[in-house]
């Protein structure tokens, strides 16, 4: 039946599928953060300045929500403002200054500082600073002479001033004037440690009360000559001017300038840049630089450039774009786009780019993704997708009862158990194991039945799994008595974010495995059905939790949707709602045995895994194949993306279905390749 509607009412080709239309997308906030962070170099707090991205089909990815107001816009301007002085600042090329503390300088025993060293006792600190160049240096000591205590008078003393042993300064001050200054000079230090001390040598005692002495305001030393070393300028400013520092004259500065912006904008825009685009840029630029000088006009330049809408929008050039009939492949920069935005949640690296020049990315297609794989930056992927489809992203500020989930009144005992610390580790375990699935290419159902998971000390006590140490995650195998533990069911986040705040949800839990693993979701829930504690407030003794659901089923109107959650949902019962194992509630044995309405039959947790990694794997692969296509694709899956799927669930079944491969099947699919125009062809 399936097969007839599929090729007689919709017309569907499985040798010529449609790629179907991507609405052109923004970047989100986490995309943003990261292309600016790789192409610029700079860290921008996107979370802070940018309201929060709308989602779609579960995703932030999506191109039809991912909608630019007025205002946002206007906060893109700023953005771009602030990251261009970020990335080349105004005292770029000047040395930092070596600032030392005077709370630093201390004598032998340790107490004593340079804040304030008295007049009437013999004293001398010391510290010693690393120098990492050799060059001349200014030394400039500012300092005040001030009483304490009281108004000595009389009381005097020698203060001198020593650079690894030798004097270079000597000052007599005493308690009848308080004034400030400073000693400035340069001396050559060499490539090393170096020793700076301060000593007070007492002359007269005077008479009164309290005591003169010397307070250090600032030490500072700054290297001398060192303008235009290219190695003073920070690694934004050298990736924004290719070739160095600008040379003199006017025509080659202009001719420099041209190849900045053209260079940076081949970069932001993730493509060759429009000439007649570049033509403006740099014309702004020069403009501002005249009036200024070189810097000034390339930090207007780069301010441009990230205001543009080729930075902000993924844009796919088109032959036809308004012709739905027209089907072609991205171009290979697109295609790099594409890929490093699937993978990275960036900009293309310039071995995407490269390739993409030289049209060859597209051959090279599967090296690339085991490359990017590699590379740290995949750890994005790892989070933004798990982060959606998991809802781990959620688990940090959920509101979680502890105390009556714990059944502990003392607060303070309760945090200890379960806290923002457990928290974190939950969320990176459920990371760790996604990502060794897929790195490893491990079969994608370990992600249901594996029987192990990636722990340290902290989460395996929470746990109640032996025999783990340290604060570093590692790969733990689960025996005979933990196999409930094992995969993505038997793991914290899944477990938090599927209940209540005060107690687990066979309904939450259930629906989330019909939605997020098998691809099956119920129908919405009817209007006015009462709450669970409101079933169980007319009983004369506490009901269990499947005696709940056992009462909320028997209204008709429940019956037909509560039949396709609840068995799940009660086989994950012996879980509470932070987690942790359990074999009662309130004193009765947990019955966590079930049946399936597609007839499997199960005893508990174990089982039920066994049988979703089993009978209903196909379910799980066309639902994890969908998740990731959307996720990838930034559009919802239609009906014509069916042949694509029954595809890529051929390649899963006939490989043994490793994730790898999946991302491997996604990438090399119709719609990752291609696009059409816009419009319907019905």
């Amino acid at each position: 039946m399936i097969a007839w509607i599929e090729q007689r009412i919709f017309a569907l080709d499985p040798k010529n599928p449609d790629p179907g239309r991507v609405t052109i997308r923004r970047m989100n906030r986490q995309e943003y953060r990261n292309t600016i962070a790789d192409v610029v170099g700079v860290n921008f707090n996107t979370t802070d300045n940018f309201p929060p991205d709308d989602t779609g089909f579960g995703f932030d990815t999506i191109g039809d929500v991912l909608t630019i107001s007025p205002l946002l816009m206007e906060k893109y301007f700023n953005a771009a403002e602030e990251i261009s002085e970020s990335a080349l600042p105004v005292d770029a090329g000047k040395p930092k200054p070596i600032i030392i503390d005077a709370g630093s300088f201390r004598d032998h025993g340790g107490s004593q500082t340079a804040r304030f060293m008295e007049a009437n006792a013999a004293q001398t600190v010391t510290v010693k600073q690393i120098i990492d160049t050799s060059a001349q240096y200014s030394l400039e000591v500012a300092y005040t002479v001030k009483s304490e205590g009281g108004q000595p008078k009389g009381q005097s003393a020698r203060y001198q001033i020593f650079i690894d042993g030798q004097k270079v300064q000597e000052i007599d001050f005493n308690s009848d004037s308080s004034r400030g200054s400073r000693f400035l000079q340069n001396f050559d230090l060499t490539k090393g440690d170096h020793h700076f001390e301060f000593v007070v040598i007492p002359k007269e005692n005077g008479e009164g009360n309290g005591t003169a002495g010397i307070q250090i305001d600032r030490f500072q030393l700054r290297r001398l000559g060192s303008d235009g070393n290219w190695n003073l300028y920070p690694e934004s400013y050298q990736r924004i001017f290719v070739d160095g520092l600008p040379p003199a004259g006017a025509k080659e500065k202009s001719t420099y300038m041209r190849k900045i912006v053209e260079s940076f904008a081949f970069r932001a825009f993730r493509r060759p840049p429009r000439k007649k685009l570049i033509d403006q840029i740099t014309s702004l630029a020069i403009s501002k630089s005249e009036r200024g000088n070189f810097s000034d006009g390339v930090r207007l330049a780069v301010t441009a450039t990230l205001s543009s809408p080729s930075f902000l929008f993924r844009r796919e050039t088109q032959a036809e774009p308004d012709n739905p009939d027209k089907v072609v492949l991205l171009d290979e920069y697109a295609l790099a786009s594409r890929l490093s935005y699937f993978l990275w949640s960036s900009a293309p690296d310039k071995t995407l780019l490269d390739l993409a020049v030289k049209k060859q990315l597209r051959r090279n297609l599967r090296a690339q993704v085991d490359r990017m794989l590699t590379d740290k930056k995949s750890d994005r992927m790892v989070k933004n997708f798990i982060g959606q489809w998991l809802q781990t992203r959620d688990l940090q500020g959920l509101s979680i009862d502890t105390r009556r989930i714990l059944r502990e009144r003392d607060r303070r005992k309760a945090n200890r158990i379960f806290n923002q610390g457990t928290r974190r580790d939950m969320k990176q375990e459920t990371e760790e194991f996604f990502r060794y699935v897929l790195l490893k290419n491990r079969p994608i159902l370990e992600l249901l039945n594996g029987n192990y998971s990636f722990l340290n000390e902290n989460l395996a006590n929470f746990y109640g799994v032996p025999d783990v140490r340290g604060n570093d995650f590692r790969k733990v195998e689960f025996n005979e008595h933990l196999k409930g533990r094992g995969g993505i069911l038997g793991q914290g986040t899944f477990l938090i974010v599927t209940s209540q705040s005060t107690r687990t949800s066979p309904v939450k839990r259930g629906l989330f495995v019909l939605d997020n693993i098998l691809g099956t979701p119920a129908p919405p829930a009817p209007p006015n059905v009462p709450d669970l504690e409101e079933v169980s407030g007319h009983q004369d003794a506490p009901l269990t939790m499947r005696q709940m659901m056992e009462v909320h089923r028997e209204k008709p109107l429940c019956a037909s949707c509560h039949e396709r959650m609840d068995p799940i949902g009660l086989a994950l019962e012996n879980f509470n709602a932070l987690g942790q194992w359990r074999d009662k509630e309130d004193g009765k044995e947990i019955d966590s045995a079930g049946k399936l309405v597609t007839g499997e039959t199960f005893s508990n947790i174990m089982e039920l895994k066994t049988i979703l990694a089993g009978s209903r794997k196909q379910d799980f692969y066309r639902c994890l194949t969908e998740k990731l296509l959307t996720y990838a694709l930034g559009r919802g899956v239609e009906y014509y993306d069916a042949p694509t799927i029954d595809a890529i669930m051929a390649r899963l079944l006939k490989d043994s279905g490793g994730m790898k491969d999946l991302i491997y099947a996604i990438t090399e699919s119709v719609p990752f390749q291609k696009r059409r125009g816009d419009g319907s062809t019905f």
